[in-house]
């Protein structure tokens, strides 16, 4: 009697290079660091282009926020920050959260409990204090974070800064120093992607403002990071608002530009009540610069926007969209979103978010001229993450229950320069 043939069960476990790749592009990027080094097979793959492309397409459907976290050290005399890279799946489930750092080779895996009281465990490796230097974020792209490397020096009539920027992927753990700058101090850092020349970029301006004759004028220049060219480019057509701040409006990115808040004809280092008042909604003007074609694109806000507040307007990008954020008569927020990107008919009204909605309210309030931050918006709008610019804390608004509440991490966060991020395989060079 003939045997009949089974396949034995090394053979039926084989999968299609296909599918395998598939399953490869859902992973975290640690296993795949780690999976790079078991032969060459998988470090070609994982290093191949078409792949870094795919998981990051997939890493964009779990965000995180890259955050500025101050911490002091007793005996040391200046003041410490380093960058965590937070998931927004963890942020909104509110725990009770402590930062602190860890040895990496003595101390146990990054997270201590579950429960309400939850320790996340940082590693030194994050710290931006390295030789007394000032490093801040100046934007993130496809998993990368452009950092800024700042040192003053001069006389105080004639002072200048010098900078080093770096391109950084905190997941890879790779940072790669691209070019070193002097000029004159307070200029302004913004971070984009050019989609034409696939290449990342850096926007710096200032502004020069001359009292005596009431006017500005400002110096924009753009740096390539791929082969660390830089150039001047055509000034502002409308000065961006609060120039004179590095925390402050420095330019959102969207699809290949980089939008700024503007307003016609004021010239102002500030956005104070007495000098705002003059002010009419016609002035407020988006100022977009395309990163392909250096050049600009006017946009006009939402026709729904017919009253200026004393509280300065916001851009920001949500769910990949331009939104606008403004106050309303000192009792609300009003979100508007831009569908399709330069067309003004487009902005439709996603909220009216009354603040009395916002657990401690009566906290908030106290301040008249109060301005929230809209920081992160979920695919099925219900779910908002607000930051709050007077005293560093930060909401999470359920459009469902409309109530806000505290984010409860008990450490000194800079909420106001979070930046979007994913993890990606992004290389730095």
């Amino acid at each position: 009697m003939q045997r009949q043939y089974q396949p034995d069960l090394a053979s039926q476990l084989i999968l299609p290079d296909e599918l395998i790749i598939e399953i490869m592009t859902w992973l975290p990027v640690k296993p795949l660091m780690q999976f790079k080094c078991v032969n060459k097979i998988f470090k070609t793959r994982i290093s191949n282009p078409d792949f870094v492309q795919m998981h990051l397409n997939k890493s964009s459907q779990n965000p995180h926020l890259a955050l500025m976290w101050k911490h002091d050290f007793h005996s040391r005399t200046f003041e410490q920050f380093s960058v965590i890279t937070f998931p927004i799946s963890l942020l909104l489930q509110n725990m009770y959260t402590r930062l602190h750092f860890f040895r990496p080779n003595f101390d146990s895996p990054q997270w201590l409990g579950r429960d309400e009281n939850t320790t996340l465990r940082c590693n030194p490796y994050y710290r931006l204090d390295e030789n007394y230097h000032t490093w801040w974020v100046v934007g993130s792209c496809n998993g990368l974070l452009c950092l800024i490397d700042v040192q003053c020096s001069g006389y105080n009539d004639w002072p200048r800064e010098y900078y080093w920027l770096y391109l950084w992927n905190p997941a890879t753990r790779t940072k790669s120093r691209r070019t070193s700058l002097s000029f004159p101090s307070n200029f302004k850092f913004s971070f984009g992607y050019d989609i034409s020349s696939k290449t990342y970029k850096v926007v710096a301006f200032r502004v020069d403002l001359d009292k005596e004759r009431g006017n500005a004028t400002s110096v924009v220049k753009v740096f390539n990071m791929a082969d660390n060219s830089r150039r001047n480019i055509q000034c502002f057509p409308v000065l961006p608002l609060y120039w004179f701040k590095r925390e402050k409006n420095n330019g959102v990115y969207l699809s290949g530009t980089i939008n700024w808040m503007t307003l016609r004809d004021y010239f102002y280092s500030d956005y104070e009540i007495g000098n705002v008042s003059s002010i009419t909604v016609e002035q407020y003007v988006i100022v977009s610069l395309d990163l392909s074609t250096e050049s600009y694109t006017e946009l006009l806000l939402p026709r729904g926007f017919d009253e200026v507040s004393c509280v300065q307007p916001t851009l920001v990008v949500l769910i990949n969209c331009l939104c606008f954020c403004h106050d309303f008569k000192g009792s609300h927020l009003v979100l508007w979103k831009m569908t399709d990107f330069g067309v003004q008919e487009s902005w439709i009204q996603l909220f009216k978010i009354s603040y009395e909605n916002f657990h401690s309210s009566e906290y908030l309030l106290k301040f008249e001229t109060m301005e929230l931050l809209p920081l992160y918006l979920s695919k099925n709008a219900e779910t908002l993450i607000f930051a709050n610019d007077e005293n560093d804390t930060t909401f999470i608004y359920n459009c469902r229950d409309n109530r806000g509440e505290q984010i409860r991490i008990t450490n000194k966060i800079w909420w106001l320069w979070a930046k979007d991020y994913v993890e990606s395989l992004v290389p730095t060079r």
